[in-house]
Parts: C-alpha cells; sequence; structure tokens
C-alpha cells in the first residue's frame, strides 16, 4: 500500500461527530483529535497543502522514522501535521504523572520515554515531540493510556508535562531526529 501524500488527501473536520481526518479517494485516516481539541469550528474540506505535503515526505523520509513500518509511519506524521495545523495549544498537565526519582533535564525530539500516572500507577510509553525549558509536548505512543479516574487517553493524543515527569525508555537515538514543527 502506498502512504505517500496524493493530489487529492483532504483535511475533513466533521462538526457533527466533532472529528477530524485525512481522506482521499480510497481510504480514510482517523485522527483522534476531538472538536474540543482543534480550532476548527465548521465542517469543512481543506485540500493538504504543498506545505503538508513538504511536511509529510520530509518525516516519512527522516531517519528517526524510519524504523516504524509504513503505515504507523502514515499515522504518526498525519497527527503530528495536525498537531502544527489544527490543535490547540494546551497547557501542562503534570499533576496526573509521578516523579521519576533521578530526573534528567534534556530529551530529544523523537525520543521514547515513560510516564506513570499518579495514584494508581499505570505506565505508557509517550514520544517527546518538543521541550521548550523544563516542559515537553508528548505524544502517546501506546495504544492507550488508562488514569485513575477512568479517562483514557487514545494513542496520539498529546500532553505536555514538565521534565520530571519523564523517565527514559531507551537509550537517546543516535538518529537526527526532524522536529514536527513547521519552522516560522
Amino acid at each position: 500500500m502506498d502512504f505517500m501524500p496524493k493530489a487529492e488527501w483532504q483535511w475533513v473536520y466533521d462538526q457533527q461527530q466533532g472529528k477530524l481526518s485525512v481522506v482521499d479517494r480510497d481510504r480514510t485516516f482517523p485522527l483522534v483529535y476531538q472538536s474540543n481539541m482543534l480550532r476548527l469550528r465548521e465542517s469543512q474540506k481543506l485540500s493538504f497543502t504543498l506545505e503538508d505535503v513538504t511536511r509529510y515526505i520530509e518525516l516519512f523520509e527522516s531517519p528517526s522514522l524510519s524504523h516504524f513500518e509504513e503505515s504507523l509511519r502514515c499515522k504518526i506524521i498525519l497527527h503530528l501535521i495536525a498537531i502544527d495545523s489544527f490543535h490547540k495549544p494546551i497547557m501542562p498537565k503534570s499533576w496526573l504523572f509521578k516523579s521519576v526519582e533521578q530526573p534528567e533535564s534534556n530529551y530529544a525530539n523523537g525520543e521514547l520515554i515513560t510516564l506513570t500516572t499518579s495514584g494508581v500507577p499505570q505506565s505508557a510509553k509517550y514520544m517527546v515531540l518538543e521541550q521548550q525549558d523544563n516542559f515537553c509536548l508528548c505524544m502517546l505512543f501506546d495504544e492507550q493510556h488508562l488514569f485513575p479516574n477512568n479517562k483514557v487517553f487514545k494513542q496520539f493524543q498529546i500532553i505536555k508535562v514538565t521534565t520530571d515527569k519523564l523517565k527514559r525508555c531507551l537509550a537517546p537515538q543516535s538518529q537526527e531526529w526532524v522536529s514536527f514543527q513547521n519552522a516560522g
């Protein structure tokens, strides 16, 4: 199956369902972001822009994502572009997670980390998308993360937390990660 963007790829926001997806002639890529997370207010179709296509190809071909199978790589990238294009800014929610015993302060974009909920401990893997000062924007990498209040995060949802909550899963990746954010 070909996962490269085509001219007919469109962002489709369905206000009735409160969902964003990417659609082409043959398939739909649903995204996890709901209406309360997005800057979109009306049902609409937006063509994939030249910038979207360029960003997608840049990330798809980057060494930092090359070890993922193409279908997962496609989903990750579509969520990254959607975050950049449509997601509202988010406030940190560090209180949801336990602090680690020996916190580190620097994390590489694309690095896999673990966050563990406070209260009833439940751990899940996240991918660091961006670090600013002592805060990291992270995207859930596991299929879901269950919180003590029965709230469930779905794969690819994002959260911002302080770095003292992050625990490295693996040695830092030696490959250079291409940041998901557009320049400018």
